[in-house]
């Protein structure tokens, strides 16, 4: 059966048959009828599937990757979908932002470059003018950063993201990822939640190639970049005792304390000496056959430090003291 649409039932319903009873009049007036329902209906439009702005369809209806030809649309569309997603799953307002903490874009290599930086800025921005997020500034991530003297970046993956995101006070991580995929860069961003770990959002998008982009995307921020060096920390005890000769408290104690760092300087070098750089080679065999090392070792151990100190009851002092050898010390001192 051929179903009528509205629009040309209309036509027919308006058309008036001839008022002669005749099968000829009424076949004429059919045909009539027939061709103006099908001029009707041809020529009303059909109707166009829109698309989101900034994304194009892809053969079976999914969407594709959204690409762009400007930066600042690139990330605001990044933005916007950080934003969006955030409101929908936490209760953030403009009285009660959200603290969060941007880390910078990074190559697939790992490497901050001017380009990411600019993303970065630039999506920090966003975020504050959104009024729904309070962003930690660079230096203090930075500065905890070199405190805690990670091995590895702390936004490395979801988990080590969250404990940094703990010790920063944030709430959330944003973490970037800028890539070269040849004729686009490919921009992908992740939010993180510190408490559970648990991705809140994830958004990406794609900048079409300039020469102005690539030298930045070439530009490396050397101070950022400098390799880890793996370290080990040796630490050691040490107790001193107030001398009788000394009459004046203050004298006394302070005699302590110094006696108390010896002891725990000479703990230390013992622990030092008896590391094993090698199956059977320790450090102080190394001392005794090169001088040079020898030297290098005292000039580490100047760098010792307290990193606590106790007063105890009978008067004494006791006092814990950590120094920091990297792996390439050992490595040169094991020789090749």
């Amino acid at each position: 059966m051929t179903l009528i649409s509205p629009f040309c039932y209309n036509r027919l319903h308006s058309f008036t048959l001839p008022k002669e009873n005749n099968v000829k009049s009424l076949s004429a007036a059919c045909i009539l009828l027939a061709i103006i329902g099908l001029i009707g209906c041809a020529s009303k439009p059909a109707a166009l599937k829109k698309q989101p702005a900034g994304q194009s369809q892809a053969a079976g209806g999914a969407f594709e990757t959204p690409r762009f030809s400007e930066l600042n649309e690139t990330v605001n569309y990044l933005t916007a979908s950080v934003v969006g997603d955030l409101t929908k799953t936490r209760a953030i307002t403009a009285d009660k932002p959200a603290v969060m903490a941007v880390a910078d874009f990074v190559t697939d290599q790992g490497k901050i470059t001017r380009l990411g930086r600019v993303v970065t800025d630039k999506l920090i921005s966003g975020l504050v003018r959104s009024g729904r997020f309070s962003v930690l500034e660079r230096d203090l991530i930075d500065r905890v950063i070199a405190e805690q003297k990670f091995q590895l970046s702390p936004f490395a993956d979801e988990s080590s993201a969250a404990e940094f995101g703990k010790i920063l006070g944030a709430e959330a991580i944003v973490t970037g990822k800028l890539s070269d995929l040849g004729s686009v860069f490919y921009l992908s961003t992740r939010v993180i939640d510190v408490t559970s770990g648990s991705l809140l959002s994830s958004a990406d998008a794609e900048l079409d190639k300039r020469s102005d982009w690539i030298s930045l995307y070439d530009d490396e921020i050397p101070h950022l970049n400098k390799p880890k060096i793996q370290t080990r920390v040796f630490r050691a005890e040490g107790i001193g005792f107030p001398s009788a000769k000394f009459q004046n408290p203050a004298q006394a104690k302070s005699m302590a304390f110094r006696a108390a760092k010896g002891d725990a300087m000479r703990n230390l070098v013992e622990e030092i000496k008896g590391t094993h750089v090698a199956a059977d080679t320790t450090i102080e065999q190394m001392m005794t056959q090169n001088d040079s090392i020898r030297m290098q070792l005292n000039t580490t151990l100047q760098g010792a430090r307290v990193v606590s100190r106790e007063q105890l009851p009978d008067g004494s002092v006791r006092v814990e003291m950590e120094v920091e050898l990297s792996e390439e010390f050992i490595r040169t001192i094991s020789g090749p």
